[in-house]
């Protein structure tokens, strides 16, 4: 069983670079990934909870749920963001934080600790990990190639730890 048990805020685009696929007959366009991407992040969803911090409508999302096949469908972070929160390092820092307090104090934050995975995280970023009342691992993959081995590999040892 692992030590810590995270909420892993997983960012989309940059990240998991899902290929958008039309629907059939008719229906919404969807997401997809391939078989590698989905292994990473099945690995990622026995490590911790997955919460989305993207973009991305609910009805995209739920297309890739389907392919990913969780025991837990992911949660949601809302992203509220302002105009100023571009000129940020970390645009989606101030709508993470408030979530994250927001889950807390309606008591369903249920995990120890946070995993974030995103293709844009700042200094800013850092200096909230440093400071966050619970361990943080950022994580920051190239947005050429998104999440690979090793940062699936840093979240196990960060939750082993």
């Amino acid at each position: 069983m692992p030590a810590l048990r995270p909420i892993i805020l997983l960012d989309i685009d940059g990240v998991l670079n899902p290929v958008v696929r039309p629907g059939d007959g008719g229906d919404e366009a969807g997401l997809w990934l391939p078989e590698a991407k989905v292994s990473l992040v099945r690995r990622l969803a026995q490590c911790g909870r997955i919460a989305w911090v993207s973009t991305w409508p609910a009805d995209q999302t739920a297309s890739l749920e389907s392919q990913l096949e969780l025991e837990f469908a992911p949660l949601r972070v809302t992203l509220t963001l302002r105009a100023e929160d571009s000129e940020e390092p970390t645009p989606k820092l101030r709508s993470v934080r408030r979530w994250l307090r927001r889950m807390e104090l309606a008591g369903e934050a249920d995990w120890d600790a946070v995993v974030w995975i995103d293709d844009v995280l700042g200094p800013d970023a850092r200096e909230w990990a440093s400071t966050h009342t619970q361990p943080v691992l950022l994580e920051r993959p190239g947005s050429a190639h998104g999440m690979s081995e090793v940062h699936v590999v840093a979240v196990e040892v960060f939750v082993d730890a």
